[in-house]
């Protein structure tokens, strides 16, 4: 199998107009969406659908389709990929993120890897962004050889303004995977990254998950609203939900090239 988890660090780090920088240790699933109806009857702890300590749900993901079966989920990420400009993709996919852990869902952003059948490397990445409290999804389309920038297009943290570009950098899923993916306007104002080294996905390393981390999605909710007070105990400027933005405007630039 290939599925398996990766376990490593998740740095913040941000430069302007506050100065603010954290890091903590995070485990994140990455699933052969192929697999995953196997996993959930061989790995004790992993259900799909079902009831277990860490569940993946198809319906917790890909709100606009509301998939019900692995197979939903699979034609609504190629459809996707597709609409936002990737051309045929008719290989492999590959799901990385958090799942629903004791009943509690909470993702700030999940990716959908692309790989031709009989080649080593992904060709695309789709991330699938959510904001809180506002429980909306975004997507932006990534050619993993080109990376060129998007431009932001969606509200996801208060203290990020809504025109900026996104520029990434993300090296192809191995035994570790490393990705940042830094805010800019004329300036770099943040960066988050991830690097992370694979562990195995089993009942053993899943036994291990739950005793250290009951819950990683309850984990991440806590350390983003502790990390957000900080910043506001800083007086880090809060920009409002643009209600009237065009979230269409991704869809006409996320691969074209944006040079700063």
């Amino acid at each position: 199998m290939e599925s398996c988890l990766f376990k490593g660090t998740v740095h913040h780090e941000r430069r302007l107009p506050t100065q603010h920088a954290f890091d903590y240790q995070m485990y994140f699933f990455w699933l052969k969406l192929s697999e995953i109806e196997l996993l959930s009857e061989s790995t004790r702890g992993f259900a799909f659908n079902g009831i277990a300590p860490y569940q993946f749900r198809s319906r917790d993901y890909l709100t606009f389709a509301q998939p019900k079966s692995i197979f939903e989920m699979d034609s609504a990420i190629r459809s996707k990929m597709q609409e936002l400009g990737s051309g045929t993709v008719d290989g492999d996919l590959f799901f990385m993120g958090q799942i629903r852990a004791l009943g509690i869902f909470f993702s700030p952003v999940n990716f959908y890897f692309h790989r031709k059948h009989g080649e080593h490397s992904f060709d695309w990445m789709l991330a699938e962004v959510s904001n809180t409290p506002w429980n909306q999804q975004h997507y932006y389309l990534v050619n993993m050889k080109e990376q060129s920038d998007s431009q932001k297009a969606f509200h996801v943290s208060p203290f990020n303004p809504i025109d900026m570009q996104y520029k990434w950098q993300i090296a192809q899923p191995s035994d570790t995977f490393s990705m940042a993916l830094s805010c800019y306007q004329q300036q770099r104002h943040f960066t988050a990254s991830l690097a992370l080294r694979k562990q195995a996905l089993n009942s053993h390393s899943m036994t291990k998950l739950i005793l250290k981390m009951p819950s990683t999605t309850l984990f991440s909710v806590v350390g983003i609203y502790w990390q957000a007070l900080k910043l506001f105990f800083k007086r880090t400027p809060v920009y409002p939900h643009p209600d009237n933005a065009n979230h269409s405007v991704q869809e006409n630039n996320n691969v074209k090239k944006i040079y700063i």
